[in-house]
């Protein structure tokens, strides 16, 4: 058996009669790739396909950017690719598929069609719409951020309790999963009516997990003396921003129910006094 970089040489002849060599490379993608060009030059090759690509779910009968890793692959539309994005703009995919008939009985082509809803001036830039992505998504796959992305996001994992990950955005959005998850750590004899030590106990805990987090975070600059590109520099900031906004808001859920806790002690007639570290 052959192995996958086995390299076979034979000789062809060309329209003139002369023979010239021929190198056959039985290799996987990657191997051919890194083969032939520098591992810099792939990643950016690889970067551009990255950023201009579609899912394959775009030409499906019921057309959609939600990409699948089950059914998706990239495709690449030339032209409409090289439209930016701007959020919230309105457009709509529109696909014609093949066995489709047209009004003369003929069968059509496969098309697919970019409708802006918005009007355009003759001259003016015509934008396409990515969906709502966080920076993290729009500085890894297509290389720029926006300023106070309203559609950052935050991934947040309890260690040692459940597997589940809790994707939060600003204003401390999809939080509600994440504090069930840790509240359900304390409530061991009644989860559905936790009493004020329990949210008490959970309040603390994602109090020290938030906290953890931002002390993790980088310094915001400053990036001059350290070679970074402006343009690189205000993609980070932009991302670092979303980062602390969301971690901030999830530090005030935690201790709004610090506050419910403290009410709750107090209906049974417990007076909580709770000391500063």
């Amino acid at each position: 058996m052959e192995s996958m970089s086995t390299v076979r040489f034979a000789r062809k002849r060309t329209l003139g009669g002369t023979f010239h060599l021929v190198c056959y490379i039985k290799a996987s993608y990657k191997i051919l790739i890194y083969s032939l060009i520098h591992r810099e030059k792939y990643l950016t090759t690889a970067t551009y396909l990255s950023s201009r690509a579609f899912p394959s779910t775009l030409l499906s009968p019921t057309p959609s950017l939600m990409s699948s890793s089950l059914s998706t692959q990239p495709i690449l539309i030339p032209g409409i690719d090289a439209l930016n994005h701007a959020r919230g703009h309105p457009v709509s995919w529109l696909v014609t598929l093949p066995d489709d008939k047209d009004t003369n009985g003929g069968s059509q082509s496969l098309k697919i069609s970019l409708v802006i809803h918005s009007p355009a001036a003759h001259g003016q830039e015509l934008f396409n719409n990515y969906g709502p992505k966080p920076n993290s998504e729009l500085i890894l796959g297509y290389g720029f951020s926006i300023a106070h992305n309203p559609d950052d996001t935050i991934v947040l994992k309890i260690g040692g309790i459940g597997g589940d990950k809790w994707e939060i955005g600003r204003n401390a959005r999809g939080v509600d999963g994440l504090w069930q998850e840790i509240l359900s750590n304390f409530c061991s004899s009644a989860p559905e009516a936790p009493t004020f030590e329990d949210v008490l106990d959970a309040s603390d805990m994602l109090q020290e997990m938030v906290q953890t987090f931002i002390e993790r975070l980088p310094n915001d600059g400053p990036f001059e003396a350290h070679g970074i590109r402006p343009d690189v520099a205000t993609m980070f900031s932009h991302y670092l921003e979303g980062q602390k906004d969301i971690l901030e808001a999830v530090m005030e859920f935690a201790r709004s129910k610090e506050r419910e806790a403290i009410a709750m002690a107090r209906d049974s007639g417990v007076d909580l006094v709770l000391e500063e570290e």
